[in-house]
């Protein structure tokens, strides 16, 4: 038993290891520009308590103004990580907490299986689990990037899993609100886990008994099911903890609450390009969000859950249907089905019928991954489970794992840069249902989004610009002049290069292929008759382009190792 336990253990801190590994090799996206001054600004608060005017509202208004359109836990998390993580530098350092974030979605998804399942069987589930969740693209890249999107998606899992546990523990009952407070804390993502667990809680409990009052005869009386003591705690105390912990809100309570929801509520428009159309305002259709998880996410974790979801929900279904609790050692496996498919559907479904602005490709619903995952870990014990019936264990264990890693070795093939193992490249990511980037591409998908800043976009620059170049991006050059800023502070760009905002007086010109942009057909019309210097393809598809700029220097060649210029992979 202590064998298996120590074995869980390893899984986790792999998971953690191989976060970490990959974090230098990806690019800047536009929110890390947004979410890391924040975080320093969050955490310089908090290491000045003990200043006299640490709680007046103008040292707090001052020290929570920047980005206070989301909630403080996550940029907490960026600020803290980043003055314990210094050494790695401005970038890095504050990132480290987003792989903290991903690696305990990977340790509450190894423990759910564990408590739910049993040492043997947990054991079985949770390893298939984590290695699903490390064989997402998408999900992987976003571990390792300034925004909020996999901290929240780590404490809403926390979040649920503490609320199931409540069924068992009524301490953990209790404790939900805190977790749950947390989750409000870090992004609008959480309130929303009220309603998967509602429904959980509403189909996995009984049903009182009819009873004649008072013992005697009389007209039969159906009493409501009761609510667990973690669904109070979740109402009661989550909001309580969301403020507390958002001093922000400590002022004009009212007032600043109702900014930030009407923000949210109103969000402005950003493109998304679906299916070969260009959508800001009306929004992206309802189906854009569960489309986009199903040709990203690697088809062998997808046919794992849905083995998980076609051998699991008939028999937990048939549990709800007793009119008496089921055996205890049939509840907690139902009841991790039943949670992992609501909260597996919920995480999608305020973003696709809300009407709110769909875009990003799946940043908006993080939290459905790790749910995800779960269902495929327990997909696959159940395959374990039937192949040892038949004395096929050893066969069908290792074509899971075989599954898991070919199903996902399209992706990684195609979204991994060269230069490591890591998601440098993970937003171009598709499965083999669309055909890849190539293929999505072709049916009128987005290559990439985020404007990312790739690092080896920079290496390009640092070795092959002329000297005192000058460099424009297009279809969005604004986004660069945010995030280059970042990599001249932490000493990673040429000291001789800038931006300029005027395309016609750069020496170099960087095309992004991002489709989405009304600007963009006309840009890439006209810088065809440019000199290409490099271009980055990924399975033949162009992501990034660099041409030569009107004052790039008539005499200079195309740099050797640009192929004329093009590194394909």
């Amino acid at each position: 038993m202590k064998l298996r336990a120590v074995a869980a253990v390893a899984v986790v801190v792999a998971y953690g290891v191989l976060c970490a590994r990959g974090l230098s090799e990806i690019g800047l996206t536009d929110d890390d520009d947004f979410y890391l001054p924040a975080g320093a600004s969050y955490a310089d608060w908090l290491f000045d308590l003990t200043a006299s005017d640490a709680f007046t509202q103008g040292r707090i208004d001052r020290a929570f103004g920047p980005n206070h359109e989301h909630p403080p836990v996550a940029k907490y998390g960026f600020g803290l990580f980043g003055k314990l993580f210094g050494f790695l530098g401005p970038i890095d350092g504050p990132r480290v907490f987003a792989v903290f974030a991903s690696t305990l979605c990977a340790a509450v998804s190894m423990a759910l299986a564990v408590f739910q399942l049993g040492l043997t069987r947990g054991l079985f589930a949770g390893t298939a689990a984590v290695v699903a969740l490390a064989s997402m693209p998408r999900f992987q890249f976003h571990s390792r990037v300034g925004t909020l999107d996999v901290p929240v998606a780590a404490f809403v899992l926390l979040a649920a899993a503490v609320a199931l546990w409540g069924e068992r523990s009524r301490w953990a009952g209790r404790l939900a609100g805190v977790a749950f407070g947390l989750a409000l804390a870090t992004k609008l993502n959480a309130p929303f886990l009220l309603v998967p667990m509602f429904l959980f809680w509403w189909l996995t409990r009984p049903w009182p008994r009819l009873h004649e009052p008072g013992g005697g005869p009389g007209r039969p009386r159906l009493r409501l099911k009761p609510l667990p003591t973690a669904f109070f705690s979740m109402v009661l105390l989550g909001p309580l903890v969301f403020w507390v912990s958002w001093p922000w809100l400590w002022f004009d309570t009212w007032d600043r609450l109702r900014e930030y929801v009407s923000f949210h509520l109103n969000h402005y428009p950003i493109l998304f390009y679906y299916f070969g159309e260009r959508y800001d305002q009306p929004f992206a259709p309802w189906h854009a969000p569960f489309v986009m998880a199903g040709i990203t996410t690697p088809v062998a974790v997808m046919a794992l859950a849905a083995v998980g979801a076609v051998l699991g929900v008939p028999a937990a279904g048939r549990r709800v249907l007793r009119r008496d609790w089921p055996v205890e050692r049939e509840r907690p496996e139902g009841d991790l089905v039943w949670f992992s498919v609501l909260n597996a559907f919920f995480a999608v479904a305020p973003v696709a019928f809300s009407g709110g602005p769909k875009y990003g490709g799946v940043k908006l619903f993080m939290p459905f991954f790790p749910f995800l995952a779960l269902l495929a870990g327990y997909g696959a014990l159940r395959l374990w489970e039937l192949a040892c019936r038949f004395g096929r264990a050893e066969r069908v264990a290792a074509a899971v794992v075989l599954a898991l890693g070919a199903g996902s070795a399209f992706g990684y093939r195609a979204a991994y840069s060269h230069r490591g193992f890591d998601a440098a490249y993970g937003l171009s990511a598709y499965n083999g249902w669309i055909g890849g980037v190539r293929g999505a591409t072709a049916s009128g998908f987005e290559r990439q989004y985020y404007d990312v800043a790739f690092r080896d976009q920079l290496r390009w620059l640092n070795a092959h610009a002329p000297e005192r170049a000058r460099v424009h991006f297009v279809p969005n050059h604004k986004e660069y002049v945010r995030t280059y800023k970042w990599f001249r502070k932490a000493g990673l760009l040429r000291e001789d290069l800038r931006l300029t905002t005027s395309e016609g007086s750069a020496h170099l010109v960087v095309l992004t292929h991002e489709r989405r942009f009304p600007r963009y057909a006309s840009d890439f019309v006209r810088l065809s008759e440019r000199q290409i210097l490099f271009d980055r393809s990924l399975r033949g598809t162009p992501l990034w382009t660099v041409y030569a700029g009107s004052r790039y220097p008539p005499s200079a060649e195309a740099p050797a190792d640009g192929p004329a210029a093009s590194e394909r992979r």
